[in-house]
């Protein structure tokens, strides 16, 4: 809804629900080259997953200065069932608040400098929420965990643009990024129900925080008619926080 000239108010529903069922089965070949079904490597897995979330924005500009300002809320749960094994797993996301601004004031001689923040979530997906096995990369066995929590992000940024006469262009930036309960690869050793020997399962952890701080430095130069160059640089540095030293 446009309030004035340069002004607008946008607000939205969102609704999504995602039914899938996945089947794997496995299967070795005996002496005589036959395959024989094997119900212990084998799996069914059943799930459900519905969010839920309704957001505003409100965005102006004076003269040079602009900004926008956001609201997101959002709620979320997950369903699983393995029927073959008698599982269920029942995830509810609390309901969670995710604030945004943006602001921008442009200055002389084509510079702008801009500022933003924004708040995100990271659901785990299905596959990292799926509790069985999965042999079917002996060099690379996986299970999910379906007791994995979405990661939630804050991130800010300064930046600084600058286009020259040419429409060249150069755009430099500082950024700070602070995930809690980071969705991350784990491993743990167990013995093979196969061969009873011991292997790596990769698997996945909630980590209880990361940050990364970096300078990114973007250069857009015209060769000549038909030849554009884009130059990038990324200088950062990134800490995990985790409970298990293992």
């Amino acid at each position: 809804h446009p309030l004035t000239e340069n002004s607008k108010l946008q607000a939205g529903l969102r609704a999504s629900i995602r039914n899938s069922n996945s089947t794997s089965d496995f299967s070795f070949f005996d002496a005589s080259n036959n395959p024989v079904y094997n119900p212990l490597l084998s799996t069914n897995y059943i799930s459900k997953e519905q969010v839920y979330a309704a957001y505003t924005t409100f965005s102006n500009q004076i003269k040079n200065f602009s900004y926008q300002l956001g609201l997101r809320v959002e709620s979320s749960n997950y369903e699983g069932h393995l029927p073959d094994k008698n599982q269920d797993y029942k995830i509810n996301f609390p309901i969670s608040l995710f604030p945004s601004f943006f602001v921008s004031q442009k200055l002389k001689n084509d510079q702008e400098l801009q500022i933003n923040y924004t708040r995100r979530i990271n659901r785990p997906n299905p596959f990292q929420l799926n509790p069985f096995t999965d042999y079917s990369d002996s060099l690379n066995i996986s299970r999910g965990n379906p007791d994995l929590k979405p990661e939630f992000t804050n991130s800010v940024e300064l930046s600084y643009e600058k286009t020259f006469r040419n429409r060249d262009n150069f755009l430099a930036s500082v950024y700070f990024k602070n995930t809690n309960d980071l969705i991350t690869r784990y491993q743990v050793t167990e013995n093979d129900i196969i061969t009873n020997k011991e292997i790596l399962v990769n698997s996945y952890i909630n980590a209880n925080s990361s940050y990364v701080t970096g300078l990114e430095l973007i250069g857009k130069n015209k060769i000549n008619r038909w030849w554009d160059l884009t130059s990038n640089l990324n200088l950062y540095t990134s800490k995990i926080n985790i409970s298990d030293a293992n």
